[in-house]
């Protein structure tokens, strides 16, 4: 309840401005404005997600900009966008034999995973088997698969 006094003296200094209005202005519309736009604040702080939030889930993106913020880093990012745009074009729902998904991996869950979690599962097993991009997209170049 600390911020109580807080709108308090929001409410009592919107009411003060309302009170000395110049042009004489009836002030129940001004009132009912006021109203709304510390409403419409009020809310929107209430409603903000928490600072800090990992929950990437709950925020709208393209895998490739998950990839993009996840890896944090340029050149990383065009090998793994090369290498995903060679394996599936980005499509989520690609297959090639057993392997499916955005990463063409030969894992069954792929196939019901969200393009977001197909991304992460792929970075996963590129930072497992490769350590990055790159030498995944190398090894790629290569032997034709990664």
């Amino acid at each position: 309840m600390a911020t109580r006094p807080r709108l308090n003296m929001v409410v009592d200094s919107i009411s003060m401005l309302i009170r000395q209005s110049p042009s004489g202005a009836h002030t129940a519309p001004l009132k009912r404005i006021a109203r709304g736009v510390l409403i419409a604040l009020v809310g929107s702080l209430c409603l903000m997600p928490e600072a800090g939030s990992t929950n990437l889930e709950d925020i709208s993106m393209t895998p490739k900009q998950y990839a993009y913020y996840s890896l944090g880093d340029v050149k990383q990012y065009k090998c793994i966008a090369a290498l995903y745009g060679k394996e599936s074009a980005w499509n989520p729902k690609a297959t090639n034999g057993s392997h499916a998904g955005i990463p063409q991996g030969r894992s069954q869950w792929l196939i019901t995973a969200t393009p977001i979690q197909q991304v992460e599962w792929g970075l996963r097993y590129i930072k497992h088997r490769y350590s990055t991009p790159c030498k995944a997209y190398a090894h790629w170049k290569a032997k034709g698969w990664h």
